[in-house]
């Protein structure tokens, strides 16, 4: 009887702090550089939470290690709701690129919401001969081990669907690797390296300005930011599907009432027109959902991309 006793009273003092959540300001770290993608999302979202929760919302850049730093700050955090990380898919190859992580995705993480995401595309310099996806395919396929490629960093969700898409199809090529996007597109742009794999909002904006040409979208479906684009599933490969994500997490020990409050929040800051208008200006949707749709998002993005970082040869740090 007294167990349950003090279980009933514990939920009830979880519920009424998540009724009284939050009681003092939010902190969204952004574990990449200020100015980037992540970034932005992390600040588009602390701007609504700011309106919405009526309380104080600031974005704290802590980058270093690939985002392992900010986000083991995250997980570390006082476990009361106030200390987010908004993560990229990265967050689901740390553990690959790591001989010691500083934390346990699965278990010191808490999944709060998708917030957005954007589909992978395949491009090229307009120098290159292939002019269609499937003439990429063939070209590289009679030139095996002998085209370059190049993305937005080692076992980057890009590189890995790079890797992915060789070994679907049968051929070899070469990943360059580059520090981050905008010094890839700068290598691309430079004809330093004739294809590039990226988001839609890296190639978009330079397909329209005829700097390079779009082969395909390696999504799910077309992207509203290229319709004219096939995916790679319409060409006969339906495996091929890359989307490069944002989600919000937090520490595992955040109690479950304050995590519902949060994903609540999440899902109601998308419905904001202003926000979609911000993400689309970036060429990314928003998205939403539960806890578990985004946790097994991660799980997803483990098991795959853990298996291509292995047989990519890539050795963790």
């Amino acid at each position: 009887m007294r167990a349950l006793l003090l279980a009933a009273l514990l939920a009830a003092c979880a519920s009424a702090q998540a009724q009284q959540f939050p009681t003092k300001t939010i902190k969204i770290i952004a574990p990449y550089a200020a100015g980037g993608a992540n970034d932005l999302m992390a600040r588009y979202l602390c701007e609504r939470f700011q309106h919405d929760f009526g309380q104080a919302c600031i974005v704290e850049n802590k980058t270093g290690a690939g985002g392992m730093i900010g986000i083991d700050a995250a997980a570390k955090a006082e476990p009361d709701g106030h200390t987010l990380v908004m993560v990229p898919n990265n967050v689901a190859t740390i553990p690959f690129m790591y001989a010691k992580p500083l934390y346990d995705t699965q278990k010191d993480l808490a999944a709060i919401a998708l917030v957005s995401g954007t589909p992978i595309m395949v491009g090229a310099s307009p120098d290159f001969p292939a002019k269609t996806f499937k003439d990429l395919l063939a070209y590289a396929k009679a030139n095996s081990g002998k085209v370059d490629f190049t993305s937005c960093g080692v076992a980057s969700p890009q590189h890995l669907a790079g890797e992915l898409l060789a070994r679907e199809v049968g051929f070899k090529w070469t990943h360059v690797p580059y520090k981050g996007c905008g010094d890839a597109l700068t290598a691309v742009l430079g004809a330093q390296v004739p294809v590039f794999i990226s988001t839609v909002a890296h190639l978009v904006p330079q397909i329209k300005n005829g700097k390079l040409r779009g082969y395909a979208i390696l999504g799910a479906e077309r992207s509203r930011f290229a319709p004219e684009y096939p995916t790679a599933k319409e060409l006969g490969y339906p495996e091929l599907q890359f989307e490069l994500w944002f989600g919000l997490m937090t520490s595992s020990k955040v109690p479950a009432p304050v995590l519902a409050r949060l994903n609540a929040e999440v899902n109601k800051a998308l419905q904001s027109p202003e926000l979609r208008e911000k993400m689309a200006q970036q060429y990314y949707d928003p998205i939403g959902g539960t806890p578990e749709r985004f946790a097994q998002a991660i799980r997803a993005d483990m098991d795959r991309y853990g298996r291509a970082i292995k047989e990519a040869g890539i050795k963790p740090e």
